[in-house]
């Protein structure tokens, strides 16, 4: 072998064990996460800032907009609709009071007008009896009144969540009108139509 073959074969062997050597790169590694650390830190900070401050907005204009626009009594009046429908429709047992006088003591306790009865007079329709319950976490005199075919509910109360003056709605096959006055809140649940059901608490509220 000439000393140029030598040569070539020493460079070849050479260079074997430069390439099977391990390269130990971890030093490169930890510099260049320090370098990236920061800075990624930053930026998900920055993106976290900027998300909570999205979200603050957001409940800021939504309070902002359900303060300036009215409550509208749907939770009331679906409790209502479905007080009707157990306790006149299905004759569900309740503790009922045909008594004036009992009438106007309830109607008393919650802060109604005295003598409701006497002062909510309804075409074609008389009063049956009449009981307290509870819509939507409030009290309200529920009231029944009836033509000798049908009969319709008739709630009086007080809600300060309520601010809209005239609402209805139909649930199932029960019409709901809710109209305050300047005193109360009538509310009425027939199932004849829902220009009834609007009339009757039209009259109600006006006579509070």
């Amino acid at each position: 072998m000439s000393n140029h073959d030598e040569d070539l074969e020493l460079d070849r062997r050479l260079r074997q064990e430069i390439l099977s050597e391990p390269v130990d790169v971890s030093g490169v590694e930890q510099r260049l996460r320090r370098a990236i650390a920061p800075s990624h830190m930053s930026r998900v900070i920055r993106a976290v800032g900027a998300a909570a401050a999205i979200l603050l907005f957001a409940v800021l204009a939504f309070s902002t907009w359900r303060a300036l626009v009215p409550h509208e009594p749907v939770q009331v009046c679906s409790d209502a609709a479905r007080d009707h429908l157990r306790e006149i429709v299905h004759q569900e047992p309740r503790r009922w009071t045909s008594d004036v006088s009992a009438i106007d003591r309830l109607a008393a306790r919650i802060g109604l007008a005295s003598s409701p009865l006497s002062r909510i007079i309804l075409p074609g329709y008389r009063f049956e009896r009449g009981k307290l319950c509870r819509l939507d976490g409030h009290v309200f005199l529920h009231l029944v009144y009836s033509n000798g075919a049908r009969e319709f509910s008739l709630f009086l109360g007080n809600d300060p969540k309520l601010e809209a003056d005239r609402y209805a709605a139909d649930f199932g096959e029960q019409h709901v009108a809710t109209v305050r006055s300047s005193q109360a809140r009538a509310l009425v649940v027939t199932g004849d139509s829902s220009s009834v059901a609007l009339n009757f608490a039209q009259l109600a509220a006006r006579a509070l």
